[in-house]
């Protein structure tokens, strides 16, 4: 399954706590609209960091990969005779 297939579960959920809202503070109505628009945001920004986060590590590791043609650090050429 892709990224672009995944379906956005944005419907209502309930707060965290259980606490309500006091009378004097006006609280506007959840947005479904803005709500949708911003998980779809979320998801495009953890799928930017997770890819750089490989990119990062594929490059780390890249550099600890044994080179097999090149002498090791610190041996002298070999003189023929």
């Amino acid at each position: 399954m892709t990224d672009e297939n995944r379906i956005s579960n944005a419907g209502p959920n309930s707060p965290a706590n259980d606490n309500k809202p006091s009378s004097n503070i006006q609280s506007a109505l959840p947005d479904p609209v803005m709500k949708a628009r911003t998980d779809a945001l979320i998801l495009i920004l953890a799928r930017m960091l997770g890819r750089q986060i490989a990119r990062e590590e594929f490059e780390r590791r890249l550099g600890q990969i044994a080179n097999d043609n090149a002498p090791p650090r610190g041996a002298r050429p070999e003189q023929e005779e």
